[in-house]
């Protein structure tokens, strides 16, 4: 039923019976007649209404909290409802205010219940529940609200297919060719039918939930689902809620400074080059270092692009080439500032929305259980500050240096402040606690020292902490995480600058020294191809069908994939973990909001 058109006693017994029910499976229409179920849409305007199944039995669904969930099966119940709930309203029609608010207790009603609330992609409804009944119902309500999303559960089940469909899902569990289709929604013949047809596929969704609930159970996941899944689609909701304040004013101001550098330093590389060619430009970049400069013949063999096979222009080996010519100094200085204008600076002004931001967070957008974000991706937004040189063009004023620090950009509200946590080094200690290896657990286990990554290199080569260089730290920062990102020795090679053979070398020695690190690699390798999958210490796993392949690279990749999981997969959790833990607090707390999360830092 729509619920404009019911009367004052039917609109009482609609809300007895909201408060009855023993589930709730809902789905936003949007205004160009696609449904939640077959269409991601950000823009809270875009949403026309909610469809809700209300269920008067279910089959034994227990809230998330119990760990054993007993299921039963019934027919569709003849007592269920399906209501549809507008949630565009006309500013200009008072009566309508009345609904309004009439929509704002059901849904209150909804999340105050304490019983499930069914959702295909569940952030987007809370979200958008905050966004349009935010004086109705507070984000606190939905963090005590209990919601289920199949989408997360099948993720979980399959964390290499990061963008599970609905479509996909019913076609698993039923077994039958389907298909959704946007429905017009101009006549109310058409808009009726198009809620039955949401209705349908709600029932559906309900039972796939169900399907996916006792998955869960038999393949133990239910407990990372319900303790750090669940949890955190409704903090993610309330993040993309609380809006972070930017520092418009200070943003263009930064762009225009890094603007004039870029054009400085492009002007200096065709100098020193003696003559002008595309900065942005690999082939053109190669041809100069090259062919012209021959920086190659003064050095040992640069490493070679994997797939072209041509001499790579990456970082690592402009870092080699800086001493032999100014020009590979000047590119790098090029690459840096850029990246800063585009990624920091000009990233964050194309997607501030009245001098603020927030990004849109994916759950599922990684096999290992990390977060990923878009517009902007605030991940990629470094906390440490970046020097850059302002040239004076006034004789004998000296060269200024600017500090840019890419977060300082972030303005609390007037009389707060951000409180900012961070891991330290999470990856590396994961690493060491399950490895077990007496040299990773010391540098930890002793006072902190200075920089971690000085006293591995110390460590591995058997050199004062002193006389460590810059090369040497880097080596041993980029072997510790080949090791959990799951890289070859093509990458690693590529990384340091150095040939293929040097990285193996580097890799040998490395696990000659870290003995442990290596038996817990095979270890990891070898449980996977017993048991076709790896298992996080939260229990989150990831089935990797390549482990026993017949094909060399297939299978390497599916052993690096394996190693990769145990240890950001375990990170993933700890942060997870930690979010839930934080957010059950800030819940109690009168002032404190979650703002924001990037990767192992937190800010509140």
């Amino acid at each position: 039923c729509d619920i404009r058109n019911l009367g004052y006693e039917e609109k009482r017994e609609l809300l007895a019976t909201i408060k009855q029910a023993r589930a709730f499976i809902t789905a936003m229409v949007f205004q160009d007649g696609s449904s939640q179920l077959n269409s991601e849409q950000v823009l809270t305007s875009s949403v026309k209404g909610i469809v809700v199944l209300v269920k008067s039995q279910t089959k034994c669904l227990c809230s998330p909290s119990n760990s054993s969930p007993a299921y039963t099966w019934d027919a569709c119940n003849q007592n269920d409802k399906l209501i549809y709930l507008k949630t565009e309203w006309s500013a200009l029609w008072k009566q309508e205010d009345t609904h309004k608010k009439y929509v704002g207790q059901i849904l209150f009603q909804m999340l105050h219940c304490k019983v499930p609330v069914i959702c295909f992609n569940a952030k987007d409804f809370l979200r958008t529940l905050l966004a349009v009944y935010g004086s109705e119902i507070s984000w606190k309500q939905v963090a005590d609200s209990v919601v289920l999303d199949p989408r997360i559960a099948a993720w979980l089940i399959n964390p290499s297919d990061t963008v599970p469909s609905f479509e996909c899902l019913i076609q698993k569990y039923f077994e039958k060719s389907f298909s959704m289709r946007k429905v017009s929604t101009n006549t109310g013949f058409l808009r009726n039918a198009l809620y039955q047809n949401v209705g349908l596929h709600l029932e559906k969704l309900y039972n796939a939930m169900m399907d996916l609930a006792h998955d869960l159970q038999v393949q133990g996941l239910w407990k990372v689902f319900c303790t750090l899944e669940l949890p955190l689609i409704k903090i993610l909701a309330v993040m993309e809620t609380h809006k972070i304040h930017v520092n418009k004013q200070e943003l263009k101001k930064t762009s225009e400074i890094l603007g004039m550098r870029l054009k400085e330093l492009e002007q200096e590389a065709h100098q020193v080059a003696g003559e002008q060619f595309l900065v942005t430009s690999s082939s053109q970049l190669r041809e100069v270092l090259f062919e012209k400069l021959k920086l190659h013949t003064l050095c040992e063999k640069i490493p070679k692009t994997e797939i072209q096979q041509v001499e790579s222009t990456s970082e690592a080996v402009l870092n080699k080439l800086q001493d032999l010519h100014p020009l590979p100094k000047i590119i790098l200085e090029y690459r840096q500032v850029h990246k800063i204008k585009s990624t920091y600076v000009d990233g964050l002004l194309t997607c501030m929305k009245k001098g603020f931001i927030s990004s849109t967070w994916n759950q599922t957008g990684t096999a290992t259980g990390r977060l990923s974000a878009k517009h902007p991706n605030i991940q990629g937004i470094s906390k440490h500050p970046v020097r850059i040189i302002k040239k004076q063009y006034i004789k004998g004023k000296e060269e200024e240096i600017i500090t840019i620090s890419p977060r300082t950009f972030f303005v609390s509200n007037k009389g707060y402040t951000f409180l900012a946590a961070d891991f330290s080094h999470i990856e590396l200690r994961i690493l060491a606690d399950l490895s077990s290896d007496p040299e990773l657990l010391k540098l930890f286990q002793e006072p902190e020292t200075t920089d971690i990554f000085t006293t591995l290199a110390s460590q591995w080569k058997g050199i004062p902490s002193e006389q460590v260089k810059q090369a040497d730290r880097e080596q041993a920062k980029r072997m510790v995480y080949s090791v959990v990102y799951g890289a070859g020795k093509e990458r690693l090679a590529e990384c340091l600058g150095t040939t293929t053979l040097q990285a193996s070398q580097f890799i040998d020695s490395f696990m000659q020294k870290y003995k442990k690190v290596h038996e817990f690699t095979k270890m990891t390798i070898e449980q996977c191809r017993n048991k076709g999958y790896v298992v996080s210490i939260m229990g989150r796993k990831r089935p990797l069908a390549n482990i026993n392949a017949q094909d060399y690279k297939l299978r390497t990749q599916a052993e690096r994939q394996a190693v990769n999981f145990v240890v950001q997969g375990s990170a993933a959790d700890l942060c997870k973990m930690a979010m839930v833990e934080i957010f059950t607090s800030v819940v109690i707390s009168p002032t404190l909001t979650a703002r924001l999360v990037i990767n192992d830092y937190k800010m509140f």
